[in-house]
């Protein structure tokens, strides 16, 4: 099993100051994500935008979050997002020190 990427976008109309609040608010809920071993957090307050990329151990627990309660909540709360799971091309990830799992 090989280690996945979630990516998911939406549009915000909020400061950057104003979402990472709420963001910090939201954060331990992720902590009990089966498989998820990091997010990280994304903003952009010029486009009007924010996200997160998720490393899960493999694309079971990935395409599972993706369709889950979590990512159902945040549809109702937020328009235009979108959400898109990637396999992980690991060599070349793993020279440009990707901080992926070690192994397979």
């Amino acid at each position: 099993m090989s280690a996945a990427i979630v990516q998911i976008n939406f549009d915000i109309e909020v400061t950057e100051d104003e979402m990472s609040r709420a963001a910090t608010d939201k954060a331990p809920l992720f902590n009990g994500v089966d498989g998820l071993l990091w997010k990280i957090w994304l903003v952009n307050e010029d486009e009007g935008s924010s996200g997160g990329i998720y490393l899960f151990r493999d694309r079971a627990s990935a395409e599972a979050y993706a369709g889950g309660d979590l990512v159902t909540q945040l549809r109702q709360q937020r328009p235009n997002v979108s959400v898109s799971v990637f396999d992980i091309m690991e060599q070349p990830s793993r020279i440009t020190r990707a901080p992926l799992p070690s192994g397979k």
